[in-house]
């Protein structure tokens, strides 16, 4: 199969809807234009670093995706979605959020669809690896990386990305006390450790060791890295990766 092609791992539910009641589903937009200025944030100059950083993170992560099958859970506007299409994977994007589903689906059409991150629409074991970017503060941690196991074949791996508040992008910015990151549940590095240790062989490891304040920190980049090799429990993005064992 052309991985220029859309691929569906599964089939979909005509007409299937999910409830907008749902916890998961109420700090998220269904507004496309709201998505849309979301997705902008990605231009500016903070935005588009910490963008390679999580992305560079996924590529260390996933070294090898060329014709592997990969979903990513919290799809958001489909940016790693294209990416990992790009590299030669066959990737589905799923999100609850209707309003990031719009911006999505014109970037990567037939690549995504809407569903919760805790029931996903997969059969167990299709997916040689699961991907989720900020997701799990937003959800049921523990749930959403038990439905990720649940996709990932035995020798395939899950990786999740999460944020970080105490560290100095989290110090500096204070995203804790504003929108969206004011209702999150942040999960610390210890427990993120434990709950990926259910489900196979897990390790942590921090990504981002600058802040948006001042505006030049971004620059600093390469040098915070090295010190964050020392003290990976100060990245603003902690990134597990769960080899699948069983």
């Amino acid at each position: 199969m052309s991985t220029n092609e859309p691929f569906v791992p599964f089939e979909r539910t005509p007409g299937e809807e999910i409830d907008a009641a749902h916890p998961s589903a109420r700090w998220m937009t269904s507004d496309a234009a709201q998505a849309r200025d979301y997705d902008t944030w990605f231009a500016t100059p903070w935005g588009a670093h910490a963008w390679a950083v999580e992305r560079g993170a996924i590529d260390v992560a996933l070294p090898e995706v060329a014709g592997r099958t990969v979903v990513e859970i919290g799809c958001g506007t489909g940016r790693l979605v294209c990416h990992l299409v790009h590299r030669g994977a066959r990737v589905i994007g799923v999100d609850l959020s209707a309003g990031m589903l719009a911006v999505a689906a014109a970037r990567a059409p037939g690549r995504v669809v809407r569903a919760d991150a805790a029931r996903l629409p997969v059969p167990d074991a299709a997916a040689d690896a699961a991907v989720t970017v900020t997701t799990l503060e937003f959800t049921d941690a523990a749930a959403v990386l038990t439905e990720m196991a649940r996709i990932t074949r035995p020798g395939g791996r899950i990786v999740a990305l999460t944020l970080n508040p105490t560290s100095p992008w989290g110090w500096l910015d204070r995203p804790t006390r504003r929108a969206p990151y004011s209702d999150g549940r942040f999960v610390t590095r210890r427990e993120l450790r434990r709950l990926g240790a259910r489900h196979g062989r897990a390790r942590v490891q921090g990504r981002l060791f600058t802040a948006a304040h001042p505006r030049f920190g971004h620059r600093l980049e390469p040098a915070a890295a090295l010190i964050g090799r020392i003290v990976p429990q100060f990245g603003a993005v902690q990134a597990l990766v769960v080899d699948r064992t069983r």
